[in-house]
């Protein structure tokens, strides 16, 4: 199916070399059988997915477009426009530029072959002492708190901060005396010391990201693939513009919309759109 779509592009060119309104005609013909050849070629299931036929697409597809720009010019120099090749050169760095900027955007990363190697492993983060340090017991994460009770007892003596809680300490206060035999009081959590109100209290509000909240809304899909200027909607701009205009305006057309689809790529990058 490509190697018909070349075919019908070299149809296309040779009636665009014609500068009236039947050679335009026939000549968007020609490039809607190009389109159609396309279609059917996405549709096929049995087509082979080799690097040789994927390769040979590829060139043949930018074949037929140079094809067609060739045409446009021989009859835009035939038609009296003395530079119709200049606008046909435009028009060929534009594309050139727009498909250099695409194609290098949705390359992947490029292997680091300067260690010998095509990935560098990441460092594992690990602790200071090497591998036997892992080996090593590890102690209880999180915070701990000390138990002054149960050193005094270790050292045969009570602290003086429990001594004077102690003799403070009535049958008012609930809590008794306090001595090597009494049980020990009570421990408090610091979550059990905080207050039900700062419990209750509500979380911190999210903070506003640094372009004051504004999202970037999507663009639609239809408009995401125009600002694309794929190969198809080039020939759709060809066949309007000649019609309707001559190849001038043609070669006009292909030249912004390729630097559109450089700016959309530049401000929205990957965002979708192929």
């Amino acid at each position: 199916m490509t190697r018909i779509s070349v075919f019908a592009s070299v149809g296309a060119a040779v009636w665009f070399t014609r500068s009236d309104t039947v050679g335009a005609l026939a000549g968007s013909l020609f490039l809607g059988g190009v389109l159609f050849c396309d279609a059917v070629r996405a549709r096929m299931q049995g087509n082979r997915r080799d690097a040789l036929t994927v390769w040979l697409v590829s060139m043949l597809a930018q074949l037929r477009e140079y094809i067609v720009y060739a045409g446009l010019a021989v009859g835009a120099v035939l038609a009296g426009l003395a530079d119709g090749w200049g606008w046909a050169a435009g028009a060929l760095i534009a594309l050139a530029l727009r498909d250099s900027l695409l194609i290098a955007r949705a390359a992947p990363t490029a292997p680091d072959l300067s260690r010998g190697v095509g990935r560098v492993p990441r460092a594992r983060p690990g602790r200071p002492g090497g591998l036997l340090a892992d080996l090593a017991p590890r102690p209880p994460e999180g915070p701990r708190e000390s138990d002054p009770r149960l050193t005094g007892r270790l050292l045969g003596a009570e602290p003086a901060s429990d001594a004077g809680a102690g003799a403070d300490s009535g049958p008012s206060g609930g809590t008794g005396p306090v001595g090597p035999g009494a049980p020990p009081r009570p421990r408090t959590s610091p979550e059990s010391r905080t207050s039900p109100e700062s419990r209750a209290a509500p979380e911190s509000a999210p903070v506003p990201p640094p372009d004051g909240g504004a999202a970037r809304a999507p663009l639609p899909r239809l408009a995401r693939r125009m600002m694309v200027f794929s190969q198809s909607t080039r020939f759709l701009a060809i066949a309007v513009t000649v019609t309707l205009w001559d190849a001038r305006v043609a070669f006009l057309t292909l030249i912004v919309g390729c630097a559109v689809a450089v700016t959309g790529e530049l401000v929205d990058p990957r965002g979708g759109r192929r």
